[in-house]
């Protein structure tokens, strides 16, 4: 008996074998063509425009419209300002700061004693300052982490996402004073400026450096320069005097405005009207032009991580084009995004990896190569737009549309 029912368990193995054989094919030729079909739609997606703004408006279903989001009421004449950080949206009114989920729902508040905010943010801190005095406060959520009354006119204020601050201070005996501050409100250093004035102040991602851009105007012709702190010889006492271990002097008469440190310690530098650079070391680069001839130029930033970018206008006949420009600051590629037939751009945003674009009453919001992240349409005139990682907030007078990105 055990003979036969070996011989009966051999004759199903060799009749299911065949079978089992041809699913593992058919199973092997149906995901081939899956991966041939996906890669074949990704290929033209990336290469064709027409067929990318067909699958983002009737697949992925990026165009949003107003009153189809979750949204924060406003008292319509009240002076509120309005940021976007972390997982927040934080609204400024009368001294008190109001934290909103992404829902629309207030989570915590905070009395703050500032006149004319003075703000940035960065991951999880909104570091506010009182522009011109002296009051300012380091937040994140719930959590007042430190403040201070400082001792000068408060004009410029950065935080890095370690939590970092950076304050130039005016109004004292010096031109400019830098102050810097650990993420516990411990001052690091101040550097002192007596004979030239500090346009913008970053701190490098790992602690390690303070850039500033300071301008001259002893001589006939401005003299932008930007120089390189190291908080760790700053902080020393001994090494105090060859703390500043890089400086770069810009050609005459141009004016550095904005800088800002890349995640590689490049520091890239923003030329009023003219272009924007990259600093590393003793080497600089003009990474983009700002001022061509027979291009009109409207709107440059470099507050994108990676990446810096350019808006043309270029007007045809019964249509108006916006080609947004977007340089990649290490590889030097360019990605370009094509707004048709909506005429001037009203305003430009950027945080993180994100650019919004700003029409009035209808905003595109790309990433960093190129492609449309969400387009937001409105029937009334957009007022303002703050941009945290994964949201932004759409500003009216009496509300804020919240758009998940």
């Amino acid at each position: 008996m055990k003979k036969n029912n070996n011989n009966e368990k051999t004759d199903k193995e060799e009749t299911l074998s065949p079978q089992l054989n041809k699913k593992k094919v058919l199973v092997a030729v149906v995901v081939i063509i899956i991966i041939i079909i996906a890669g074949s739609l990704f290929l033209a997606y990336s290469l064709n425009r027409d067929f990318r703004n067909l699958l983002d408006k009737y697949v992925l279903m990026k165009n949003v419209t107003e009153s189809s989001l979750n949204s924060i009421e406003l008292e319509e004449n009240a002076n509120n300002y309005i940021y976007a950080y972390d997982k927040y949206i934080a609204v400024l009114n009368n001294g008190k700061l109001t934290h909103y989920n992404t829902s629309g729902d207030e989570q915590y508040s905070q009395t703050v004693e500032i006149a004319t905010p003075l703000v940035d943010t960065n991951g999880k801190f909104i570091l506010i300052a009182d522009k011109n005095g002296q009051k300012i406060y380091l937040i994140s959520g719930e959590n007042k982490i430190w403040e201070k009354d400082l001792e000068g006119n408060i004009s410029r204020v950065c935080v890095n996402k370690n939590g970092y601050v950076a304050v130039v201070l005016t109004g004292t005996i010096n031109k400019s004073v830098i102050q810097v501050y650990d993420a516990d409100g411990k001052d690091l250093f101040n550097n002192y400026l007596s004979t030239t004035i500090a346009m913008d102040v970053d701190i490098s991602y790992d602690n390690k450096y303070v850039a500033y851009a300071e301008i001259s105007t002893e001589g006939t012709l401005v003299q932008s320069r930007v120089k390189t702190i190291s908080v760790e010889k700053a902080k020393d006492s001994a090494s105090k005097s060859e703390a500043i271990i890089y400086s770069y002097n810009a050609p005459m008469g141009s004016l550095i405005t904005d800088i800002k440190y890349d995640e590689q310690n490049k520091i890239v530098c923003m030329y009023s009207n003219e272009s924007i650079h990259v600093i590393k070391e003793d080497k600089d680069e003009e990474i983009l032009k700002l001022n061509e001839e027979n291009q009109k130029i409207n709107f440059g930033g470099i507050e994108v991580n990676q990446n810096v970018y350019r808006i043309i206008e270029k007007s045809e006949l019964f249509n108006t084009k916006n080609l947004v420009e977007i340089v990649n600051i290490n590889s030097k590629s360019t990605n370009i995004y094509i707004i048709d037939g909506t005429g001037t751009v009203r305003d430009v945003y950027s945080y993180g990896g994100t650019i919004a674009i700003n029409l009035g009453s209808e905003v595109h919001f790309i990433a960093t190569n190129g492609w449309l992240i969400k387009k937001y349409t409105s029937a009334q005139e957009i007022k303002d737009i703050v941009i945290s990682d994964g949201f932004a907030g759409i500003i009216y007078r009496n509300k804020i549309e919240i758009i998940n990105l």
